[in-house]
């Protein structure tokens, strides 16, 4: 079994080892190194890292259709092309090449959360459950036949970065599975549903926080962005990220404003409905810190506001 893989950010180095395990992962195929971090110095992929260490022939094209990739991938003969959190679509000369199919992991139940930010949605929308699916490519947007699914709990604690990282563990096991399903001709394909929701990149402004809605909103909200890209909210006309919070429902007031200090915990802030209580900060140019330490290092009083600048 020859497989060529695709992926990019670290959710899927979970799947590139898994299938190194248990397969001949004959290339690995990652999206170009780009500038990165605060020095912006150019970094390669997590999975192209991961590849490296591992001793795998890593191909990296500009665009998926360049005719040098295409002829690149078609020499390596892969029986299966298994794609997880690659970024990009893919077009019929490659869903076409492998005799198995293109495969694609995809961190929701779908036709749930198709799109870009499935983890991220389920969350924000406060979600008991969420899951992975494998499915065969198609020329949609994770709109092919469904091959394997596993439903996943969600703690109502997890921050987007706990789940992501629990969902690729689970994933990997779930891709490897597929493959020998596949392998073994015993996968039933199910064509998904017609109707679907779907989730579209995060921009800059989705990234503020809307105190009035409830509470428990507001913490869902944190948590789904916590702690990377993080929630935004302004506070003195300065920007701080916001972390993990803690709803307080029988507190009341002008959502946004600083009701109480709660010592040794943080500032608790009214929201449309209820209140939080706000356990981790991150101001501009500075380090994550408990509620307290911003309270005590910036001199937070009571009554002040939370909210756009």
């Amino acid at each position: 079994m020859r497989v060529v893989f695709m992926g990019t950010p670290e959710f899927a180095v979970p799947s590139l080892e898994g299938l190194v395990a248990a397969f001949d992962v004959c290339a690995v195929v990652s999206q170009p190194d780009r500038p990165r971090g605060r020095g912006l110095k150019v970094t390669p992929t997590p999975v192209k890292a991961r590849a490296l260490e591992l001793g795998l022939q890593v191909l990296q094209p500009v665009r998926v259709r360049e005719a040098g990739f295409l002829e690149a991938l078609s020499g390596l003969a892969p029986d299966v092309i298994l794609v997880a959190a690659y970024s990009r679509l893919i077009p019929p000369a490659i869903l076409d090449l492998p005799r198995l199919g293109c495969v694609n992991l995809h961190p929701s139940l779908l036709p749930r959360y198709r799109g870009a930010i499935p983890i991220q949605a389920a969350l924000m929308n406060g979600d008991a459950q969420t899951g992975v699916t494998t499915f065969l490519m198609d020329e949609g947007y994770d709109t092919g036949d469904l091959l394997m699914q596993v439903s996943v709990p969600i703690d109502p604690e997890e921050t987007g970065q706990e789940l992501s990282a629990r969902l690729a563990r689970e994933g990997a096991r779930v891709l490897v599975e597929t493959v020998r399903g596949l392998q073994a001709g015993n996968l039933v394909r199910r064509p998904q549903p017609s109707e679907a929701d779907y989730t579209r990149p995060l921009r800059k402004g989705d990234l503020v926080l809307d105190w009035a809605l409830p509470a428990s909103r507001v913490r869902d909200f944190l948590r789904a962005l916590a702690h990377e890209p993080a929630a935004l909210t302004f506070w003195r006309d300065q920007p701080v990220k916001l972390g993990r919070a803690e709803v307080q429902p029988d507190l009341q007031g002008p959502p946004g404003t600083v009701l109480r200090l709660e010592k040794g915990k943080g500032p608790v802030v009214a929201t449309g409905q209820g209140a939080v209580l706000l356990k981790e900060l991150k101001p501009a140019g500075k380090g994550w810190m408990d509620g307290w330490a911003f309270v005590q290092g910036r001199g937070l009083r009571p009554g002040e506001r939370f909210g756009s600048n």
